[in-house]
């Protein structure tokens, strides 16, 4: 009902967003029985009349306070959501986050740090065991664009019944600068901060704005995303003992320019719970999670839960700053696993082509269903098995049908990095929800970037290793030290260095019998579900796992249209 009530405020603007917003406030607090100013910039603003002539229905009841910042982010277009990464969080949502991160004892203070409608600081206000008009009084915040402010100070009176927060509590302001907050000191941070990647250039920070980063945080690399960095400050800022809780973008568990940043929280505020909505809460195309982080805490374990309201899951050991993946991994059902043992680098050389050796193929790649040498893209690839023929693939923003490659026409600068890899091994492909691979027999085969190439220093472990990496236990750890890095929350985003240093098995009679496993499965013309999932439980025993739930979870993952009884076509590579 307020989504609809919401759209005719809208309808009704004549494209002025502060006159709409000033509008609304007019109509929710005259619904209310107040009488409540929209205030930019210490300027009272004109309400747009035909948007205050909309009436507030009685069903609202007291919930109209949340207007203003939903018309707020209707107004906003796609590209100003998308380059602000403005993206407004729902009551329900911000008031569970609140939950599961207030202190046990009182809140002397709660802060946002980048307000948008002001649901955060509703929610921290409506937790604090005092009267309404009270608790405004305990909250500050900031953000960069004025409206903002002006639609959190009028949310926040109209909740409270007509009662504002102080002179300057919400102010506009880079959280990011020095003291945000002008001397106040939080004992709890919560709130949605902008999710701005670094690695497209309609979002990246200034070179002022860099600049400052590096000198306020030396060890911080450039490409961490802002939402982290609003983390980094955030743990910084609060009080002993106080808490942060952010929403961030789960591919911040993983990623790696956010090493540096993961390390310095958790010397500061470790993180000690850990909430995934389980679905997209937001309007950004991207998947979510929120940590808790508890400044000068010792924790044990991180608490989780998961959807919404959250339910409690199985706790998880303090992740490494290496990786917070795990915090993720597990959640949505990926059993935990730990795998010892020499790493793969110890027994394989491990790379993967870069930008120079993709658009090295450029001129070398011609559809010829008889070359020698197929192009192999991570889309072809199946596990122990090739769609190259049967399915088309992308290279160069067009699609192929039998894409080769023609080696006299490779570029000159790397063309002696494509004769390396002519040899017999095995490509991996990313962004897939098992480890994917194929076996390169012959070694004629060309990996078009990202695809991880592996090739053994002796030849004759060629199947062993294909066994090592197909275990169903393999992909369970890879799952969890990936977790969030992939385009899909569920998705494995395997590297050449992750695979160097995946561990291998102990050579024995266990080890053999899964290599050979594989080597059947691939010389199978026809292929059957049953004979790969076999395969999948006796490349786990190679490790000395005998665990069914992992057999049965990475049989769940395999791609569905693949080992179809009913289909012949399949062939091996």
């Amino acid at each position: 009902m307020l989504a609809s009530v919401a759209e005719l405020f809208v309808e009704a603007s004549g494209g002025d967003s502060a006159a709409a917003l000033a509008g609304v406030v007019a109509s929710a607090s005259r619904s209310a029985g107040l009488s409540v100013d929209f205030v930019v910039d210490g300027i009272v603003v004109d309400p747009d009349r035909g948007v205050a002539a909309v009436d507030v229905p009685p069903g609202i009841g007291d919930s109209a306070w949340m207007l203003p910042g939903m018309v707020r982010e209707m107004l906003l277009s796609s590209v100003r959501r998308h380059t602000g990464g403005v993206h407004h969080t729902p009551y329900d949502v911000a008031a569970a986050l609140v939950a599961g991160a207030c202190p046990s004892g009182p809140v002397g203070v709660a802060a946002d740090p980048s307000v948008g409608g002001g649901v955060f600081l509703v929610a921290a206000a409506a937790a604090m065991d005092m009267p309404r008009e009270d608790a405004v009084a305990h909250v500050v915040g900031c953000d960069i664009d004025p409206l903002a402010v002006a639609t959190t100070v009028a949310a926040l009176t109209l909740w409270s019944g007509g009662v504002a927060p102080g002179v300057g509590a919400i102010a506009v302001a880079d959280f990011l600068e020095p003291d945000p907050f002008r001397g106040t000191i939080p004992d709890l941070i919560v709130g949605n901060p902008p999710f701005l990647s670094q690695l497209r250039g309609d979002t990246v920070r200034s070179d002022e704005s860099r600049s400052r980063t590096r000198d306020r945080w030396p060890t911080v690399g450039g490409f961490v995303d802002e939402s982290m960095l609003f983390l980094l400050a955030a743990v910084e800022l609060v009080a002993p003992g106080g808490r942060v809780a952010l929403v961030q973008p789960t591919s911040v568990l993983s990623a790696r320019d956010a090493q540096p940043v993961r390390e310095l929280i958790g010397s500061l505020a470790p993180v000690t719970r850990f909430w995934t909505p389980g679905t997209k809460v937001f309007s950004a195309s991207v998947d979510t999670c929120a940590v808790v982080c508890e400044r000068d805490a010792a924790p044990s374990v991180v608490e989780r839960s998961a959807g919404l309201p959250p339910v409690g899951v199985s706790p998880c050991p303090i992740p490494p700053a290496r990786s917070w993946a795990p915090l993720l991994a597990g959640v949505d059902g990926t059993p935990h696993v730990t795998l010892t043992g020499h790493p793969l680098s110890e027994l394989a050389n491990v790379t993967a082509g870069f930008r120079d050796q993709y658009y090295g193929l450029r001129d070398a790649v011609q559809d010829d269903p008889d070359g020698s040498h197929r192009l192999v893209t991570s889309g072809l690839i199946d596990p122990l098995t090739t769609a190259w023929g049967h399915r088309q693939c992308r290279y160069d923003r067009r699609a192929w049908d039998t894409p080769t490659v023609r080696m006299d026409r490779v570029a000159p600068s790397v063309a002696s990095w494509f004769r390396d890899r002519l040899r017999p091994k095995l490509l991996v492909a990313t962004q897939t929800k098992v480890i994917e691979l194929i076996v390169d027999l012959d070694g004629s085969m060309i990996p078009c970037t990202p695809v991880v190439v592996i090739e053994p220093h002796d030849p004759s472990m060629l199947w062993h290793l294909a066994a090592a990496l197909t275990a169903p236990c393999t992909s369970a750890a890879l799952c969890s030290m990936a977790a969030g890095s992939g385009l899909s929350a569920d998705a494995i985003r395997v590297s050449a260095k992750m695979l160097a240093g995946t561990p291998v098995p102990t050579p024995g009679p266990a080890w053999d019998r899964a290599a050979r496993a594989i080597e059947d499965i691939h010389r199978e013309r026809r292929r059957v579900r049953a004979d790969l999932i076999e395969a999948g439980r006796l490349c786990d025993a190679a490790f000395g796992v005998e665990r069914p739930e992992i057999v049965e979870w990475w049989e769940r993952r395999l791609p569905a249209h693949m080992f179809d009884n009913s289909d012949p076509s399949q062939e091996s590579p």
